[in-house]
């Protein structure tokens, strides 16, 4: 028998901090067509949901660093879209698999962190247990997923996805629907270990996990659906952007990559209509949204298939009418605008700074809105920010995006930036003869 009793976080919540949700006033549209495709790949009518009865909606996964990835922007997303209530959890182990989930249902062990959105930004609660979290709301949704390195490995779902759907299933509403989210194969040159085991190709573990998915998933009627969100990625991964949607082999890049698991999540839990929706990261051009955009309905259409993307040229912008900037670069040298002492002062003796090349600081006057940014394939960037002369709070997330346009919101409220630059995969600089030219910035002329 489903025990019915929820036990409510508010008063936890509330001691760690204040959520104040935003409410928007955008009119909720539906997808233009009632008819979607099943997981089988073939054309369905649309499968009625019940997420909207309270005008909230509320997602719970339970996974790891690819679930943080994936739910990063749903809440930002769903409020472009119109939805006013947000409740959203994710039960967070690095690395975790099915089988490490199960051990910690069968024995309530509270050793996950437990991150929280309202609507207002993520917070986490430590040392949570899965229990607590499935009574903690009435879900609308409950995301399970393998962990990644194991994703395309069909013997390692066999018995701890039963177990979890069975358990999960045991402790929410009848209304609930548990769904599987779909994960994204690693990037063809990662040097994660377990990429040795679809033989270090990024086209043999996507179609390993599309079999898993198919032959260990689908099995369980009680999966309501799948959330293609290896299928958009490897999509996105056809069009100009290329194979450059982590951000270290196999993470989601911060924009971009979460952006589209993001527009996945949503787009497929609620049929929403993401075709003009109006939010996007702050590094995300309109060309980069249609690229998203493309994908995720394209992932959802034939979620078990690559399909090209009709965005295979990128954009070239005419620099005719801009100067190159001067960026005044130091070799082996970075900044860290959090560091307690040094957030004003180049780093350039410890033993990371042979990773890194940086600039100058710049104002608002000298790297001006309007202002282009580019970055060569191979290279990332970290934007360096200060809102004030003192240490920071936080560091902007690193950047790989190849174009980036320097808008209002790029610079916020912050009076300097500065850049960071290192190559993706973090390793030493020193004989690499291009990293001087991997970063340009250029200026409107006046």
């Amino acid at each position: 028998m489903k025990n019915k009793h929820k036990i409510s976080l508010l008063p936890l919540i509330l001691i760690l901090c204040s959520c104040n949700n935003d409410i928007t006033n955008t009119t909720i549209t539906s997808n233009d067509t009632n008819s979607s495709t099943s997981d089988n790949g073939e054309t369905s009518e649309e499968m009625e949901t019940n997420w909207n009865d309270d005008e909230a909606l509320k997602i719970l996964t339970i996974g790891n660093s690819f679930s943080d990835d994936s739910m990063e922007y749903v809440a930002k997303i769903a409020h472009s879209l119109g939805v006013k209530e947000i409740y959203l959890g994710n039960l967070y182990i690095g690395g975790c698999d099915l089988a490490a989930h199960m051990k910690n249902a069968k024995n309530d062990n509270a050793n996950y962190e437990y991150r929280i959105n309202e609507g207002d930004g993520w917070k986490t609660i430590k040392n949570f247990s899965m229990e607590t979290a499935l009574r903690s709301q009435n879900w609308d949704f409950v995301s399970l997923q393998q962990a990644s390195g194991k994703s395309g490995v069909p013997s390692s779902y066999t018995e701890p996805l039963k177990f979890m759907i069975d358990y999960v299933k045991n402790i929410v509403e009848q209304e609930t629907k548990i769904v599987w989210n779909m994960t994204w194969a690693y990037q063809g040159d990662t040097t994660h270990p377990d990429f040795s085991t679809y033989n270090k190709n990024q086209l043999t573990m996507y179609n390993a996990i599309v079999k898993a998915t198919k032959d260990e998933v689908l099995s369980h009627d009680e999966i309501e659906f799948v959330l293609p969100t290896g299928t958009a990625i490897q999509n996105a991964r056809t069009s100009y952007v290329g194979d450059k949607l982590t951000r270290d082999g196999y993470h989601l890049t911060y924009d971009l990559g979460r952006y589209i698991a993001g527009l996945v999540f949503v787009n497929k839990m609620t049929n929403l209509s993401i075709e003009n929706i109006e939010f996007a990261p702050v590094n995300v051009d309109e060309n980069l949204k249609k690229i998203a955009i493309e994908s995720v309905k394209n992932a959802i259409e034939k979620p078990f298939g690559i399909s090209f993307s009709k965005f295979d040229s990128e954009p070239k912008p005419d620099f005719s009418n801009y100067n190159l900037l001067d960026l005044e670069i130091k070799p082996f040298a970075y900044w860290n605008s959090t560091h307690k002492d040094l957030y004003s002062t180049v780093v350039d003796y410890d033993s990371v700074s042979k990773r890194f090349y940086c600039t100058k600081r710049f104002t608002k006057d000298e790297l001006p809105v309007g202002s282009i940014i580019t970055i060569e394939s191979g290279y990332r960037y970290r934007p360096e920010g200060w809102k004030n002369d003192g240490p920071q709070n936080s560091r902007p997330d690193v950047v790989s995006i190849s174009l980036v346009h320097v808008t209002e919101q790029w610079w916020g409220d912050y009076i300097y930036r500065a850049f960071n630059i290192d190559n993706s995969n973090s390793s030493s600089l020193e004989g690499d003869d291009n990293v001087l030219e991997a970063l340009k910035i250029y200026t409107p002329k006046k």
